[in-house]
């Protein structure tokens, strides 16, 4: 059976609660959204999570037991490594970033204090802006370029991927490279992404962690957090060539998708 919270914190736990209490065998949520209401809301159904952000700023402080009849696998790509690649993808010449967030996104509140860690460790100057509504999307990428930004993040939400239609003229005009969490932006305009696949995700690992949970009765409570092994990269070399970016044959290599 399928549930929805309908974009809900208050319905998703209504929901949970509801389905905690009808002795499922396991119950699987979808995304850092549902992950935060179901960790409240079921104490009695082994659960498993998938397409979250960072399982630590979720409350799983040990990603090889987990505990409390809960695990799962997660999307997560250390934002160390993400912008490591944005510089790579840059030639090494990446000295500010700009990153915009989603204000209503429950992942940024894993990522913003990672983003912040990040640059701060790779002596790479950061602007840090949060949106509540679309129209202010146009809005902080002029503040962003503005103020000098060498490269734009948008971080996770579909609302940024989704509009990425709406800044792009004006980041192309600086020649400025908009880089994504998720391959969805990349398919939309941005330049690049280091990002997990979400549906080789279920199928290597959350489909395994499920039948050894259906069929041999295990708690995922102990069962590591699972992760893809080897993140996927993604180019839009078509962006590439508008921004006037070379981008060396050693990366075009390693790309998974072009665009």
């Amino acid at each position: 059976e399928h549930f929805t919270g309908r974009d809900s914190e208050i319905t998703s736990l209504r929901v949970l609660k509801r389905l905690d209490e009808k002795n499922y065998d396991l119950i699987i949520t979808i995304t850092s959204d549902s992950m935060v209401p179901a960790t409240h809301a079921l104490k009695k159904t082994p659960w498993l999570f998938t397409n979250i952000n960072n399982p630590r700023f979720f409350g799983i402080r040990d990603a090889l037991n987990p505990g409390d009849k809960k695990s799962g696998v997660t999307y997560y790509v250390p934002v160390i490594k993400q912008i490591k690649f944005f510089n790579q993808v840059m030639n090494k010449k990446l000295k500010k970033v700009g990153v915009i967030f989603d204000y209503y996104a429950q992942s940024r509140r894993a990522e913003l204090v990672e983003f912040r860690e990040a640059s701060l460790k790779l002596h790479i100057k950061y602007d840090i802006k949060l949106i509540k509504e679309l129209d202010e999307y146009r809005t902080v990428t002029k503040e962003l370029l503005d103020e000098g930004v060498e490269a734009i993040i948008i971080t996770s939400s579909g609302k940024l991927y989704d509009n990425i239609d709406k800044i792009i003229d004006l980041t192309n005009a600086k020649k400025v490279p908009i880089f994504s969490v998720n391959k969805k932006g990349v398919a939309n305009g941005a330049l690049s992404a280091i990002a997990s696949d979400y549906y080789k995700m279920v199928d290597e690992n959350l489909i395994p962690m499920a039948i050894d949970v259906l069929k041999n009765g295990n708690n995922p409570g102990g069962m590591p957090v699972q992760h893809l092994e080897k993140p996927f990269i993604y180019l839009n070399l078509t962006q590439a060539k508008k921004l006037g970016l070379k981008i060396s044959e050693e990366l075009k290599q390693r790309v998974s998708k072009k665009y």
